[in-house]
């Protein structure tokens, strides 16, 4: 396939896709990708959308090979492929389960020697919302003397259509929460703004990234799985990109709950916040 694996997952979910669809275990598997010599073309990994973008094309890649297997059954056992179905390392008739013959003997099979399967991914459905909906929720507490904020408890509910691997769609969530407190908390882009324009932070001891210490003990993934038909033909829809944008509002919306001072700019630091009560929220947003 084209698309890259930018450490998302992606080789292992278009795996899981392939091994799910075709009945072999994982390991017999091999995934090539990104290479514009050897595979074919995809668009851009980027956006939350390359799991719901290619994902539909592997397995009609995996579908097509199916078909054609079940073609060359059907001129061997002399009937119409809609009448057959795989059961394990065999292909059977549905109507009379005696009529079968072992993949590995079919004799298409055997004389081609190799099948190539090629799948493509279609437009969108016309009409329809493909996009991930996402709730997040977050406990903090406030210092309200040293005006340090710390977060206690995060909870982050996504519908992303169908979760394909827990493993890594709950450190997707994890990692999301963890960027969207360095938005909120820490991080700030200090800018020569009159004449430059160019970012004028120093080092990254200037530009202050979250660290285990900035991120709460208790961190929920709470998955909404409503797999989505119309969306595709894997149910699934994007999830990176939507943790993070929500979590800086999430402690913006507890920081108000709590001491009841509204800031609408980032990130919050101990500074800000003084000011803020001072001034009963009048601060300037950037």
């Amino acid at each position: 396939m084209g698309a890259s694996d930018l450490g998302t997952g992606t080789k292992t979910i278009m795996t899981m896709i392939v091994s799910e669809e075709l009945g072999v275990k994982p390991g017999m598997v091999q995934i090539e990708y990104a290479d514009t010599g050897t595979t074919q073309y995809a668009t851009p990994s980027g956006g939350s959308k390359t799991v719901p973008t290619d994902g539909p094309a592997v397995r009609a890649a995996a579908l097509s090979v199916k078909q054609q297997l079940l073609s060359f059954a059907a001129a061997d056992l002399k009937t119409d492929d809609t009448s057959l179905t795989f059961r394990g390392d065999e292909v059977i008739s549905v109507k009379n389960p005696l009529v079968k013959v072992k993949i590995r003997d079919v004799t298409g099979l055997k004389k081609r020697g190799i099948i190539v399967g090629v799948g493509y991914r279609g437009p969108n459905p016309a009409g329809k919302v493909v996009n991930p909906f996402a709730a997040q929720f977050c406990e903090i507490e406030v210092n309200t003397k040293t005006a340090e904020i710390k977060i206690v408890r995060f909870l982050g509910c996504h519908d992303s259509g169908r979760v394909m691997n827990r493993l890594t769609y709950d450190n997707h969530v994890f990692g999301g929460i963890t960027m969207g407190i360095g938005l909120a908390m820490t991080e700030a882009r200090i800018l020569d703004r009159d004449q430059t324009g160019k970012m004028v932070n120093r080092n990254w001891h200037d530009y202050k990234l979250p660290t285990s210490l900035d991120v709460p003990e208790e961190m929920t993934s709470l998955p909404i799985e409503k797999p989505d038909d119309t969306a595709n033909t894997i149910g699934a829809k994007g999830l990176g990109e939507p943790v993070t944008i929500p979590t800086a509002a999430a402690i913006a919306n507890a920081l108000y709950n709590a001491v009841g001072v509204r800031i609408t700019g980032t990130p919050l630091t101990p500074l800000r916040l003084c000011l803020a009560l001072e001034t009963g929220g009048k601060e300037e947003s950037q």
